[in-house]
């Protein structure tokens, strides 16, 4: 697992404590923020940020007011969303998510990292098991489906 932080650059220090978390449980995170090659622009950018997340398997996103005026967020969401990469919003209590998002599991503290490690980590040893002699595409749509409903569950307890 290695996951991708999708955040506005106003939200970096939040995204920061994010990476520190996962990394905390063993878990690498990419975060731009500590990338010297992020003041490329245009197709170099796109490329850039294409690389970086077809490297990881997951992404969260962190949401504030500031991020509805972010154009790469978005961005970042529907490339992720074509793979059925597993996706979270990491969110304080005051934002009110676009409809495009309420779908996918909310983190709202740090504590609710290590849950979405733990649940990330058994749903896809699960996949794993039954779907050892399946294509990767049914596997990976199946594994997020269920992951998203298993932690969902957990974060309701």
């Amino acid at each position: 697992m290695k996951v991708f932080i999708s955040h506005k650059d106003a939200d970096s220090a939040q995204a920061l404590l994010l990476k520190k978390e996962f990394e905390k449980y063993g878990v690498p995170a990419y975060l731009d923020v500590l990338d010297n090659d992020i003041k490329l622009g245009g197709k170099q950018l796109t490329d850039h940020i294409k690389e970086n997340l077809n490297a990881c398997s997951d992404i969260i996103v962190v949401m504030s007011d500031k991020t509805k005026l972010s154009w790469w967020v978005p961005f970042e969401i529907g490339m992720s969303a074509q793979v059925d990469m597993p996706t979270a919003t990491y969110l304080n209590h005051t934002v009110t998510l676009p409809d495009y998002l309420t779908y996918w599991p909310r983190l709202r503290t740090l504590n609710d990292i290590a849950l979405y490690i733990k649940v990330r980590k058994k749903v896809a040893t699960e996949s794993r098991v039954l779907f050892e002699h399946y294509s990767v595409e049914n596997r990976q749509r199946y594994e997020t489906e269920r992951f998203y409903e298993k932690l969902k569950e957990e974060m309701r307890k």
